[in-house]
């Protein structure tokens, strides 16, 4: 009969992917993971298989934990666009929080994992699609409630809205201070109310 395991899968999984966010795929050992998880070499490969694998795990594990934040934020369908605003303000008070200055581990995977790791591209993919699923729909019902002007398209203003987010994240992990992080939610508004359609503007 095997012997129970006696540690946490979850939370091992946790502590790899934290270890890979601040020093990214290549630079992470084996010996570095068994530090940060408190498991022997031997533990990790009876338990996960190889680096790839538990990376594969800790990657989904940091997507899944992006989505169900994400989605918890947005749950509120009536307050429309203002529910994009709370998002980007969610990410700037996320980026301020990170001290060890991280950052995200999707673009770092971006950046590391392809082409080497398709799978891993895919669930990168599959995330920020996912992510900007939920702004269209925030933009879409603030249109519907006279918040944004009709001529504005949703997909591509939700891209927009996305690509704020993912560079706050950048720059957050650069190392810029809060308080010029903290502006860009108010800014991202005004640009956002104040649009006037071309032809109106003429």
């Amino acid at each position: 009969m095997p012997r129970p395991r006696k540690f946490n899968e979850v939370t091992a999984v946790r502590a790899a992917r934290d270890v890979f966010r601040r020093r990214g795929y290549a630079a992470t050992s084996l010996s570095d993971l068994s530090e940060t998880t408190g498991l022997g070499k031997g533990s990790i490969y009876n338990t996960f298989g190889d680096k790839e694998t538990i990376y594969r795990r800790a990657f989904h594990d940091y997507c899944q934990e992006s989505i169900a934040t994400s989605d918890a934020i947005f749950a509120n369908a009536d307050s429309g666009i203002e529910t994009a605003f709370g998002y980007v303000r969610q990410i700037i008070d996320e980026t301020v929080a990170d001290t060890e200055h991280m950052g995200c581990m999707i673009a770092k995977a971006t950046t590391e994992r392809v082409p080497e790791s398709p799978a891993v591209l895919e669930e990168a993919d599959n995330t920020l699609r996912h992510m900007q699923e939920l702004l269209r729909s925030s933009v879409l019902r603030g249109r519907a409630a006279g918040q944004v002007e009709n001529s504005l398209d949703a997909d591509r203003l939700s891209l927009l809205i996305l690509c704020v987010t993912r560079g706050i994240e950048a720059l957050g992990k650069a190392g810029y201070e809060a308080n010029e992080l903290q502006g860009i939610e108010s800014i991202t508004r005004q640009l956002i109310d104040g649009y006037t359609p071309p032809s109106a503007a003429a």
